[in-house]
């Protein structure tokens, strides 16, 4: 029995139009030893050309490959040109060695077969094998300025194939040149990569890029072509768009200009295929080489999270993060990305382009994401994400300060500690604190300017004071502006109107609330034995407390017993413990030693003076008062000078570090004379050790000579 050529030609996979009577008659490919394509065997009834194993694989339309790498678009060109780079030298043998077979193919009129004979080799040699039997191919009749098609998962032209499409155009094969059916194999591939590690294009996602001619799509061109000038001529042919044979469809010469124009636009609300015209235009070498470099080249040394398909953003309503398609965010080149805890977190650029240090501090690293530093906590990111997207981050500091009692604290200075305020669980200074140190560790001036004007702001302290000095000198890289506002913490009180208030000549004690250093070491309050291990374990937070020291020693909060000249005597009573009503004449005192009250000998005389009605108020002041000044005590021991009670001060400090050094000294000698003790007892076991073991093998010796 043997078969007409209507028969035969039913067998063929390509269809009536595509094959003729010559081509199908042809004997096997003398070429077939440089083919490492297996020829299906022929059954005793098969009277036809063999077909390659690639061809009915590529052809197969019941094959089903759902391979979904689950990249991103950036990623997935980070990924290729990487691989390319690495294995240059191979790459482009192998690419070498296909055009080669390619033109081979051409000249012994075999070019309906290229396509089919090289689409493994290209896989494996430029797209990492991740396309094999992921793709479809087929030839058909196209629109003359149309290489080909390439359409998405299930949504190609026979409803029987699920997997990605490519649709040649035949005349382009047929009466094009070797090298441009290699270019256009190889630009349908990009497209078909994207869409393996992509996953399928979405109604909403055409401007995603898996389908478009954009700046992923010509870097990878760009290193295929790189690459093909490796060994030889480059492959100019492999563009955006096409360089077409001059063999045309006779309809266009009729049909042109008007009617292709609108076709092409027609067709580009079509989501599911690419467009892949002629006169397609892309970005320049310069602005894709340049993308490169900003967005994809960084995400090589990145963790494999910022690879996924999703991202996560900041909702602004809920004030948390939430995941999203990257596919909806828009282009990549329009926003940057923090890496927190190996978690990409994407921000608009927009939202950062307020904020000047931000903008130079990704500018400085040279692309579009940027490591947190590993200090700074998740509560302290999160205020910076709502510092981004809204300019400030809660609590709104103005509320403290509209609550502040006093009218002077209202003033920008930091907070007065007021006991019954603390909160345990308040977080109000020491979040900005934190967010002050961000702006320190990542270099965002913007950030730490803003903490600090908050900080200045609240006028009472609503936490626990020794945790804010810790937080503000822990670790190793201390912020100097933090600094000078632990001073200027240090030295506040509710008579300063403004933080250098205590920094001047013209001072005052209006109140008999102390500082708040004298607060934090007074042996009455909450904070002394806290505060002072503080000091222990910081030395930078001992030299700033001895600093804050001598300010107020020269404020005068270290002279007890003398006002400063320039103080009004009715304020001496925090100094004297004595109250000033209890002179007639205090109404008007002198600012000079030669007052009155500084003429009295003793002070059983003074009292002498006064009405008998007000001695019940006498003896309540100076219970109140803690009786300091008994009736025995004269004003000699109230007149020291200045200079003596300061020289007196600087006398106890050198006694108190003579003290500590001898403390220390006797520590020392002490934990070596343990260390000693310790090699001596050390010492004594293991001589005690080898006389047993002497007399056990002398005792063994005599026992053998006995026997």
């Amino acid at each position: 029995m043997s078969l007409s050529f209507t028969d035969l030609l039913a067998l063929f996979p390509f269809g009536d139009d595509f094959v003729d009577e010559e081509v199908f008659s042809r004997s096997q490919s003398p070429l077939s030893d440089l083919l490492s394509d297996v020829y299906l065997p022929l059954d005793s009834y098969s009277y036809g050309h063999p077909l390659l194993n690639t061809t009915l694989q590529l052809q197969d339309p019941y094959l089903r490959c759902d391979r979904d790498l689950e990249w991103n678009i950036d990623w997935a060109v980070a990924f290729l040109v990487d691989q390319l780079e690495q294995r240059w030298v191979d790459a482009a043998a192998s690419l070498m060695n296909i055009r080669r077979q390619a033109a081979a193919l051409h000249e012994n009129s075999l070019s309906e077969e290229i396509p089919f004979q090289i689409f493994n080799k290209l896989d494996q040699a430029l797209f990492a094998g991740f396309l094999k039997n992921s793709v479809f191919l087929d030839v058909s009749r196209l629109d003359s300025d149309i290489s080909g098609v390439t359409y998405t998962h299930r949504w190609g032209p026979n409803p029987e194939v699920k997997r990605i499409s490519i649709i040649f155009n035949q005349d382009a094969i047929r009466h094009g040149r070797a090298r441009d059916i290699v270019a256009t194999l190889i630009h349908h591939l990009i497209h078909a990569y994207f869409l393996v590690a992509c996953g399928e294009q979405k109604e909403n996602e055409m401007d995603y890029g898996r389908l478009n001619h954009g700046l992923q799509f010509g870097k990878i061109m760009l290193a295929i072509r790189r690459l093909s000038a490796a060994h030889g001529r480059e492959l100019t042919t492999l563009d955006y768009g096409h360089r077409l044979s001059s063999r045309h469809h006779y309809a266009d010469d009729y049909y042109r200009p008007w009617t292709r124009d609108e076709v092409k636009h027609e067709d580009g609300n079509k989501w599911y295929f690419s467009h892949c015209h002629s006169d397609v235009r892309g970005p320049s070498d310069s602005e894709v080489d340049k993308w490169y470099k900003n967005v994809c080249q960084p995400m090589l040394d990145l963790p494999p999270s910022i690879r996924g398909l999703e991202v996560e953003v900041y909702n602004v309503r809920r004030h948390e993060l939430v995941k999203r398609r990257r596919a909806h965010l828009g282009s990549s080149s329009k926003s940057i990305e923090f890496i927190f805890r190996d978690r990409p977190v994407l921000v608009g650029r927009e939202k950062i382009e307020r904020f000047p240090s931000v903008m130079r501090a990704f500018d400085k690293a040279g692309s579009r994401f940027l490591r947190v530093h590993k200090e700074v906590s998740e509560d302290t990111f999160m205020r910076l994400l709502e510092f981004l997207h809204t300019g400030s981050y809660p609590p709104d500091p103005h509320v403290f300060a509209g609550a502040a009692v006093d009218r002077d604290v209202r003033h920008k200075a930091p907070p007065i500690i007021k006991p019954q305020n603390i909160s345990v669980e308040a977080v109000v200074v020491l979040a900005d604190i934190r967010f002050a140190k961000l702006g320190l560790y990542m270099g965002f001036e913007d950030c730490k300017a803003y903490a600090l004007d908050r900080m200045n702001t609240y006028g009472v302290l609503y936490e626990d004071p020794v945790a804010v000095l810790k937080e503000i000198y822990r670790g190793c890289e201390l912020d100097p502006d933090l600094k000078v506002w632990a001073r200027m913490f240090l030295t506040r009180c509710p008579a300063a109107s403004s933080p250098g208030y205590y920094h001047g000549d013209s001072l005052g004690h209006s109140t008999v609330e102390p500082p708040n250093l004298l607060k934090l070491k007074s042996q009455q309050g909450p904070y002394r034995s806290r505060f002072l291990n503080a000091i222990e374990v910081s030395g930078a937070l001992e030299n700033d407390v001895n600093k804050a020291r001598a300010e107020l020693k020269t404020a005068g909060w270290y002279t007890p017993f003398r006002r400063p000249a320039d103080q009004p005597a009715h304020n001496l009573n925090n100094h004297l413990h004595v109250r000033p009503h209890f002179f007639p004449d205090s109404s008007s005192p002198s600012s000079s030693s030669s007052g009155s009250w500084y003429k009295v000998r003793d002070l059983t005389s003074q009292l002498s003076s006064l009405s008998v009605n007000r001695a019940p108020g006498i003896e309540r002041g100076k219970v109140r008062d803690g009786d300091h000044i008994g009736p025995n005590c004269t004003y000699k021991k109230v007149n020291y000078s200045m200079k003596d009670r300061e020289q007196r001060l600087r006398d106890v400090d050198v006694e108190l570090d003579k003290a500590r050094e001898n403390v220390k000294r006797l520590e020392r000698e002490r934990e070596d004379r343990r260390k000693k003790e310790t090699q001596k007892q050390v010492k004594i076991q293991a001589v005690a050790l080898v006389e047993e073991l002497l007399e056990g093998n002398l005792g063994q010796r005599r026992g053998i000579d006995e026997d």
